[in-house]
């Protein structure tokens, strides 16, 4: 238990959390690392705090109750490889979804626990899929005409400046606007991806439970920040623009407003209203590296159409590149959700006795 939740929060902190934190780092590279970090540590512990009070012990916002993601009776090294598999692809520089590949791969060993197959882990890893999709086409959309009707202003200034004409001197305001919009979306973001570290905890945790879990989590945010992000952060270096404090505001503030629409579930209210069939329920998780590429891609056509400055082929070979590596995730996670399970009953059916990760998921709970 304790080393899955341990992998898990270094695998979706070194790579779903800076897909969210990037264009932070990027643009205050030239800040202390630590300083960095206080501010964003300071807004995590406050919302899993506040996740915790208003969620009766529950730090993952009810979102592992949407689909009645059990915890396990026994924790096995099985667990284990959903969140290994993730660490070695975040090394690889490949943007995993942890929500598909973390929470099927887990619901599937609960299931096989339990006495049933990988059906439910399968139809779980489909809604979140149908929806995180829908997520990349909004934030697409979002970002293309954003740009093609606003900030491809803002947006032709700062490339201009990085090219050496007109002056970049900065108004201090963009700084704290910047700041405060990463607060934001950083805020948006743990709502939505807490439960796939929280999976592998109780879900009621006690007052030193948490501190303990947080205590982790802001150490491993330390080493984030202090590494400048690995790897996953090309992503967001590779596009136009990314190292501007104003260019990384906006795509910090576009990409919070997509999440909270999302945290709302405005589209099953909206469907349920007009007396459709709702395409997922309430609280579901949902992959936030999607909507994040798809952000970032419609943003990058919008601005390659507004200011010509970079090849069709190359901006087509930046989105279609970022979208399948995405896919690879996709594909290794409904792989695990399946396989895993088959593994475990295999393994019972031969009664060769996994070992348990530890004896103490109840003394957490207490």
């Amino acid at each position: 238990m304790i080393l899955g939740f341990a992998l898990a929060a270094y695998a979706i902190v070194a790579n779903d959390s800076i897909q969210t934190l990037g264009t932070y780092l990027a643009s205050n590279s030239r800040r202390p690392w630590w300083v960095l970090w206080i501010w964003i540590s300071g807004i995590m512990v406050v919302t899993v705090t506040w996740g915790w009070l208003a969620n009766g012990g529950d730090p993952a916002f009810g979102r592992l109750e949407a689909k009645k993601i059990d915890f396990p009776e026994v924790f096995t090294w099985l667990f284990v490889l959903p969140p290994l598999c993730l660490v070695i692809l975040t090394r690889m520089g490949i943007p995993v979804s942890t929500s598909l590949l973390v929470l099927t791969g887990f619901k599937g060993l609960v299931a096989q626990q339990q006495g049933k197959d990988a059906k439910g882990a399968v139809e779980l890893f489909a809604t979140m899929m149908q929806k995180s999709l829908v997520g990349y086409a909004i934030a697409f959309l979002l970002g293309l005409a954003i740009v093609l009707l606003v900030l491809h202003l803002l947006e032709r200034k700062v490339h201009e400046e990085g090219e050496g004409v007109g002056s970049n001197k900065l108004h201090p305001y963009w700084t704290i606007f910047q700041w405060c919009s990463t607060g934001f979306l950083w805020s948006m973001w743990l709502v939505q991806d807490l439960a796939n570290i929280f999976v592998y905890l109780p879900r009621q945790l006690s007052w030193w439970g948490l501190a303990l879990s947080l205590g982790g989590m802001v150490l491993l945010q330390g080493y984030l920040f202090r590494e400048k992000g690995g790897k996953i952060q090309k992503i967001v270096t590779a596009k136009t623009n990314t190292l501007d404090v104003r260019s990384a505001t906006f795509i910090d503030l576009l990409y919070g407003l997509v999440l909270l629409f999302f945290k709302v579930d405005y589209i099953p209210k909206l469907f349920e209203a007009w007396g459709m069939v709702v395409p997922w329920p309430p609280k579901m998780p949902m992959s936030t590296t999607w909507i994040f590429l798809g952000l970032l891609a419609g943003r990058e056509i919008g601005i390659a159409l507004r200011l010509r400055h970079r090849s069709k082929k190359k901006v087509s070979n930046l989105v279609f590149s970022d979208a399948g590596k995405a896919f690879i995730g996709s594909i290794i996670a409904i792989m695990l959700a399946i396989f895993l399970p088959l593994i475990g009953q295999a393994m019972a059916g031969g009664e060769s006795t996994t070992a348990e990760l530890t004896p103490a998921v109840e003394t957490v709970a207490e």
